[in-house]
């Protein structure tokens, strides 16, 4: 299922251990997914973003993340 993610996603592998948090926009599709867990396999560890600027260096939303704001979420908030 190609296309951009509409939410952040967080991959984990069968232990339930982060492989990688790809970010809202990411644009996904089979031969991407290869790529990360080529690399996480690799690697031995979860993909950082600067293992993701170096996997997809033509992908905007890893190379020019938003500026972090400080804001965090809070799912116990009642401004919703």
């Amino acid at each position: 299922m190609a296309g951009k993610l509409k939410e952040p996603k967080v991959i984990t592998d069968f232990n339930q251990r982060i492989v990688c948090l790809l970010p809202v926009g990411f644009y996904f599709d089979d031969e991407r997914w290869e790529k990360i867990w080529q690399r996480f396999d690799e690697k031995g560890d979860t993909l950082s973003m600067a293992d993701l600027k170096k996997l997809f260096p033509d992908e905007e939303t890893v190379q020019s993340p938003a500026d972090e704001t400080g804001e965090t979420f809070d799912h116990k908030s009642e401004d919703r």
